[in-house]
């Protein structure tokens, strides 16, 4: 059987040394969720019931559902009682306002930004929490809201995510391929059970599923031919990306496999080994240092066409617990009464919702128009 273009151009992974998370298949992830609905006490599907099917058919297009990787007792809905007032207080407030880029704050957070680096700088998902403390002079990294889970929840994903995992780790990867104009986007998905950043790493947030990627633009020719090798590759982390021509120094290839920094804990993916500074200000970095265990192509236990699965579409429900701020405890925090149309989600915390759906349910940008969010096309 000839080679499949996935197959030919599939990452190597080179991990930093004590990541603890490795890529898996959904359906391993399921055999020891549970399902579990938006202030339900009891889950709706118990663990050891969960399997794709199930999730696809009974449970359509409902935002409010979440999975549960580890037990209720632990992943408490009063997680943010363990964060300092001024960090609630910054949630709560970012809740409130619109999002207002502002340069003076950004190149102050981003001491690396340029016209070239702003399109992907605007993409982090904590700019409307960070930038406004930028702004107001908060600028140690003793300032920097931690969004750690307690550590008792990592430590039960862990366990859960190696006993599944025995004998041997069953290293799966999803792919996808879509035409947009002039290039064809093959992308690569991985999913990891937690992401363990604040709790392991120093970094920003924790939380329970990790959805990550990689993708490759091809040239199109007239006649609807796509030109080997890609043209591009993007390397995907914290909402944001990083692309490169695929002949540019900063990218090492292996035969015609990319090879790609896997930062520790956050999954963040980057094309050198080295730590990346993105908030020097507050001392925020990704350790892609590629000093721990490598994935190669002969690695993969399983290779899994995305579009083929059938949860990929209806399944708008978050992989991993989702966390909110009760209205009561949100009108404490700002010492009124301020009025709101529900609860407030703890960014950061909560599981993603898969990688069709961003985390207001919308489809995401980078599912639909991929080379423009790559920033190839313009707008």
């Amino acid at each position: 059987m000839p080679e499949a273009l996935h197959e030919r151009y599939v990452p190597i992974l080179r991990f930093a040394r004590g990541e603890q998370f490795y890529p898996m298949a959904v359906d391993d992830f399921l055999a020891y969720c549970t399902l579990r609905a938006k202030g339900e006490p009891r889950p709706l599907v118990a663990q050891g019931k969960l399997d794709l099917p199930l999730l696809a058919r009974a449970y359509r297009e409902q935002p409010e559902l979440f999975l549960q990787s580890v037990p209720a007792a632990v992943a408490d809905q009063n997680v943010a009682a363990g964060w300092s007032k001024e960090v609630q207080r910054s949630l709560v407030q970012a809740s409130f306002r619109a999002f207002n880029w502002q340069q003076e704050a950004a190149r102050l957070a981003y001491r690396w930004l340029s016209n070239k680096t702003e399109p992907a700088a605007r993409l982090f998902w904590w700019n409307d929490l960070l930038m406004p403390l930028v702004g107001s002079g908060q600028r140690s990294s003793g300032e920097l809201p931690r969004l750690n889970l307690p550590p008792e929840i990592r430590e039960a994903a862990l366990a859960n995510y190696r006993e599944n995992q025995e004998p041997r780790p069953r290293y799966t990867y999803y792919y996808r391929s879509a035409r947009e104009g002039k290039y064809h986007c093959l992308q690569y998905w991985l999913f990891y059970a937690y992401n363990d950043w604040a709790t392991g790493f120093g970094g920003m947030n924790d939380h329970e599923g990790d959805w990550e990627g990689l993708y490759l633009f091809f040239d199109v020719d007239d006649a609807g031919r796509l030109r080997e090798p890609p043209a591009y590759i993007t390397y995907v982390g914290h909402h944001s990306r990083l692309t490169k021509p695929w002949g540019h120094p900063d990218v090492t290839l292996e035969g015609s496999h990319p090879v790609a920094f896997v930062a520790a804990g956050s999954h963040a993916m980057y094309p050198e080994r080295k730590e990346y500074d993105l908030m020097a200000v507050y001392g925020l970095a990704d350790l892609a240092t590629g000093d721990g265990p490598a994935l190669g192509p002969g690695d993969w236990h399983r290779r899994v066409e995305l579009e083929s699965e059938p949860w990929t579409e209806p399944f708008l429900g978050g992989w991993g617990t989702r966390y909110w701020l009760s209205e009561p405890r949100a009108g404490q925090i700002l010492g009124s009464l301020r009025a709101r149309a529900g609860e407030i989600g703890l960014p950061g915390v909560s599981a993603p919702r898969g990688p069709r759906y961003a985390d207001d349910g919308a489809v995401r940008p980078n599912w639909t128009a991929a080379a423009l969010w790559a920033g190839l096309l313009e707008p």
